[in-house]
């Protein structure tokens, strides 16, 4: 299907632009002067224009169409990530005030976040246009896949660009959205018939989205807790320099990557699991990942720990947002998808923020708390189930 392979390409590009800045976020803050908690604001920012904006490209992809919404998106996106690699660029050979660099960073970093927030509400509404319910947790597994090569080729990319320089990697990703909007706009059809009323709107906490907007707020949450206190953890432990620091960063991010992507072939093949399985596997699988981090003494079982955790992600992922979809009805997929992706542009926020402060307390409590984090959403996802086997149960009896 020609439109889910734009999706993919786009999500590869993308995500592959996005990873490679938190490959090097550490030693560029590092080089700036700046400290660990304006890495935390400047990666915070995404997501607070995520959390405003979603619903609302949801909603607007709903009414004019998938195919403009993804456009502007990918376009914005490109504008600004070249912005944001032309200043940097400009700050390390003319060093700059802390202070401008910090709102340059937060100008730059809230528009691309604006545009990037567009990509994931349309892409799911799409799939779930296409896509029949039972198989959408494997479609999206698809587009989660392609996410988790993302995750692989922009740190590695961005740790070898590195070399020659903390900016090479960022303009270099900023020419790959360019390829995915050449590849919607050519592969995604030009007609779509859109609602323009819906049966039941679909509110911010709404009741039919709450386990998923739980999943996607704790699972961002620690994601990015954990990318932005990587580089950080790895310059502390191991006493390595700013490149071999972006370099190794890089390379935990692209096993993390590629485990991600084994994870999401399996919830590919195995159809018949349901997501609340497939949610309740995942954060188990989290929490112990990110437990093993926290008392992590080398780089072996830092390896470790991510790789455990990477695999509970992928499995997590599709879960949350095939609930999504399937707890709505046809003309609300792009109101649902912004909803949930807002929970976790919440999660962007908070994350960052939260994990840099507590980095400065203990550098091991970030990933002890995103261990309580999916410990939480393990006990969600269980309780979940039982109330579905009871209702099952239930149903099978009275019928009897």
């Amino acid at each position: 299907m020609k439109e889910i392979n734009a999706l993919l390409l786009t999500n590869i590009l993308c995500v592959s632009a996005m990873m490679a800045f938190l490959s090097v976020v550490g030693p560029i803050i590092r080089a700036l002067g700046m400290a660990e908690w304006h890495a935390g604001v400047t990666v915070a920012i995404a997501g607070i224009v995520w959390i405003f904006l979603s619903r609302y490209w949801g909603k607007k992809s709903d009414k004019i169409g998938r195919k403009p919404v993804l456009l502007i998106g990918v376009a914005g996106f490109a504008l600004f990530y070249f912005a944001l690699s032309f200043y940097i660029d400009f700050a390390l050979l003319s060093p700059q005030s802390v202070w401008l660099s910090l709102a340059v960073l937060i100008l730059t970093r809230g528009l691309i976040g604006a545009f990037y927030s567009a990509i994931q509400p349309a892409s799911t509404a799409l799939i779930a246009d296409k896509i029949a319910p039972a198989l959408r947790a494997s479609y999206i597994a698809k587009i989660g896949a392609a996410s988790g090569l993302g995750m692989v080729i922009g740190p590695m990319a961005g740790g070898a660009l590195a070399h020659y320089g903390l900016s090479v990697p960022l303009y270099a990703s900023s020419i790959l959205p360019l390829f995915a909007l050449g590849a919607l706009w050519y592969l995604l059809p030009s007609k779509e018939i859109r609602q323009e009323e819906v049966s039941e709107p679909v509110k911010i906490f709404d009741s039919r989205l709450r386990l998923p907007m739980s999943a996607a707020f704790l699972t961002m949450y620690s994601v990015v807790s954990s990318q932005v206190c990587t580089g950080f953890f790895i310059l502390d432990s191991f006493k390595e320099s700013a490149i071999q620091s972006a370099q190794t960063t890089g390379y935990v991010l692209s096993m993390v990557g590629f485990l991600f992507i084994f994870a999401q072939v399996i919830v590919m093949k195995k159809r018949e699991v349901a997501p609340e399985t497939w949610l309740k596997n995942g954060a188990l699988l989290s929490m112990l990942g990110f437990l093993i981090v926290a008392l992590m003494e080398s780089k072996g079982v830092l390896m470790l720990g991510f790789g455990i955790a990477a695999i509970g992600l992928g499995m997590i992922f599709p879960a949350f947002q095939a609930l999504a979809a399937n707890s709505v009805g046809a003309d609300e997929q792009g109101a649902a998808a912004g909803t949930v992706s807002s929970a976790q542009g919440m999660g962007i926020i908070i994350g960052p923020l939260a994990s840099t402060a507590l980095y400065q307390l203990a550098p091991l409590l970030p990933f002890l708390v995103a261990s309580l984090a999916f410990a939480t959403l393990t006990i969600m996802a269980f309780l979940t189930l039982r109330k579905e086997a009871k209702r099952a149960k239930a149903a099978l009896q009275s019928q009897g």
